[in-house]
């Protein structure tokens, strides 16, 4: 940008913009902008507030690229038009009706490739266990897959944005980010995740106000299309908010805020991951945050006596949820009439099927063959909604072998140095994995993927870069089992 514009008057009035895109009020103000959509979209669904609500935000972000390098400065708006965009189901050809409009924001996007370049390198730890999964993936299919299905637009995207494309961002991204002895890496990601979280329950809460009347008629959860994806960005949050109140103890509170946002939104993977990753996040915090501890033990002994309370209206609440739940558990473990079935369960029992009929390179990404049990939408692959499965199924041995070998080299880098930081890395990342059991997850490269990436390069960058406590966690883990130590 100092190349275009030589003048000091215009080089203070960017720096100016810069620094504002960075700042507490931009994030209120897109905050209000998101929530305004977001209310307006729960109020008159019928109406296309959450499409236009998606094109002023990707506006917002194509401005942010185009004044500032910063990743935190783009990745900001990006998540909020993200998180209005997940309420646009089914809504390709609303879009495609439109597409002029977003001919400026993606020029904005090149500008800012352009004139912010960093010439990408492969020496991040991670370049080669993603060199390999990209190569099996677009291997995947190869041989049986008809060439329709193998180049067909969601396709190619799925397959450049799990593989080469991804990698491309990865080497990029690490030549770019870098630590800044003023500006903490480690807290400016943490301040995005909260907010995000805190975006994504104000969505989930004003929804449940605006339709008080569903509320009432079911007799507590009703169902919420977005549910699984508003879950998902929640539980990549929670860990973050547990680690902001090891500095700001009130912050603590939106772990909670986060988990009663996800068991309303009525998923369950939510309900059920949510469930884990809360007790792993408290467990990991009161064993390494000594001086809060205290405070944990005051709001989770509030919070399970209010549990124990109202457990009866809470289990009423929850209902809907929880005999969902109790059906797709019943057609796992027990089995029945296939016609019956739960339609997750049919995905797996065919995933299974597709990849011993094609074991070496799968069935491949585009591949339609599953329609039968959920005829998927416009632009949208046919998952299977088991990320092993799809692993699999998808791409054959090949295709398991590249991604055990990224899973081993990706815990090898967060388990390297056992700070707090790490840890809230870990539990954000595992809760994904978890999630993506039961969809699709981490397999769709944005945002989830380009998230993970952006994780593990601030963990690399960090571990060296910024000053951090290591926290003795075997160790500790020991005295709590009792397991002591072996004397000669």
């Amino acid at each position: 940008m100092e190349k275009l514009f030589k003048s000091e008057k215009s080089l203070k009035q960017i720096t100016a913009i810069r620094e504002f895109l960075l700042t507490d009020r931009f994030k209120l103000i897109l905050f209000a902008i998101a929530g305004i959509f977001a209310l307006l979209h729960s109020m008159y669904p019928k109406e296309q507030y959450h499409i236009w609500g998606t094109v002023v935000l990707a506006y917002i972000s194509g401005f942010c690229w185009l004044f500032s390098g910063d990743i935190f400065a783009m990745l900001t708006p990006a998540l909020f038009t993200y998180l209005i965009a997940i309420r646009c189901y089914n809504s390709l050809n609303d879009f495609m009706s439109i597409w002029w409009l977003l001919v400026p924001v993606v020029a904005m996007a090149l500008f800012n490739i352009i004139v912010y370049a960093k010439k990408p390198t492969t020496k991040g730890s991670q370049f080669k266990p993603m060199l390999f999964a990209s190569i099996a993936i677009t291997l995947g299919g190869i041989g049986f897959i008809s060439p329709k299905e193998y180049f067909a637009g969601s396709s190619i995207y799925h397959m450049l944005g799990m593989g080469f494309a991804m990698l491309l961002i990865y080497c990029y991204l690490y030549a770019k980010i870098e630590v800044d002895k003023e500006h903490s890496l480690i807290e400016a990601l943490t301040n995005l995740m909260v907010v995000v979280g805190l975006f994504a329950s104000f969505m989930v809460l004003a929804h449940y106000i605006i339709n008080i009347d569903l509320v009432l008629e079911h007799g507590g959860i009703f169902f919420i299309r977005w549910r699984n994806n508003a879950s998902t960005i929640l539980m990549l949050a929670t860990p973050f908010a547990f680690l902001m109140g090891n500095k700001k103890p009130h912050a603590t509170i939106f772990a909670f805020i986060f988990y009663m946002a996800m068991l309303l939104t009525g998923s369950r993977g939510g309900m059920v991951f949510g469930s884990i990753e809360m007790v792993m996040c408290i467990v990991m915090f009161v064993l390494y945050d000594r001086r809060r501890r205290l405070a944990y033990a005051i709001i989770c002994g509030c919070v399970l006596f209010g549990a124990l309370i109202f457990a009866p209206q809470i289990v009423g609440f929850l209902n809907n949820t929880l005999v969902r739940l109790l059906d797709v558990l019943n057609d796992f473990l027990l089995g029945g009439a296939e016609a019956d079935l739960e339609t997750r369960v049919k995905h797996y029992a065919r995933g299974i099927e597709d990849f011993l009929n094609r074991p070496i390179f799968g069935t491949g990404l585009g591949y339609m063959g599953n329609r039968d049990i959920f005829k998927n939408k416009a632009g949208a692959l046919c998952w299977y909604h088991c990320e092993p499965i799809q692993i699999a199924a998808s791409f054959g041995v090949v295709g398991i072998a590249a991604f055990v070998y990224q899973f081993c080299k990706r815990m090898s880098l967060i388990w390297k140095k056992a700070t707090l930081f790490n840890m809230t890395i870990f539990l954000s990342y595992f809760s994904l994995e978890m999630m993506s059991l039961v969809n699709p997850g981490i397999l769709c490269p944005m945002p989830y993927l380009l998230l993970i990436i952006l994780f593990l390069i601030i963990v690399e960058k960090c571990d060296d870069g910024e000053e951090q406590e290591k926290i003795p966690i075997l160790k500790k883990f020991k005295k709590v089992l009792g397991i002591k130590k072996k004397s000669n």
